[in-house]
């Protein structure tokens, strides 16, 4: 099998562990593909960049996604962002802080982290 990178109008709706990036660097979305390429597991990886505007295809894939990773770089989408961090299912990094989410991780620390969780699991369940 092989990951999604889906980026709007697309939608893709299967079993596989879904994310949203919001607002990755081109090098972000590269090192994502290839950590997805070499962990062994598959995901939907939505992407959605400040020039896209279309807010509701950014809500659904939200409402898709098992996690949120948002880069917090200033931009128009700023306010957006903002609010969306303090889901319980966003992460963030970049330059901003938020004192009511201390979930700062990258895109390729939270694949990371969660394939080792998922691997973790697995061997537990044995």
């Amino acid at each position: 099998m092989y990951s999604n990178f889906i980026t709007p109008p697309d939608f893709i709706e299967n079993d596989l562990h879904t994310i949203l990036l919001i607002d990755p660097t081109e090098v972000e979305v590269q090192d994502t593909a290839l950590i997805c390429k070499n962990v062994g597991t598959d995901f939907n990886v939505y992407i959605y960049l400040e020039q896209y505007k279309d807010f509701e295809w950014l809500e659904r894939a939200f409402n898709l996604s098992e996690a949120v990773i948002i880069n917090t770089a200033s931009n128009e989408l700023s306010k957006v962002k903002d609010q969306m961090v303090s889901h319980y299912k966003a992460s963030y990094y970049g330059p901003k802080n938020f004192f009511d989410n201390n979930r700062r991780l990258t895109p390729m620390e939270y694949l990371i982290n969660y394939v080792r969780e998922s691997s973790t699991k697995s061997y537990l369940d044995m």
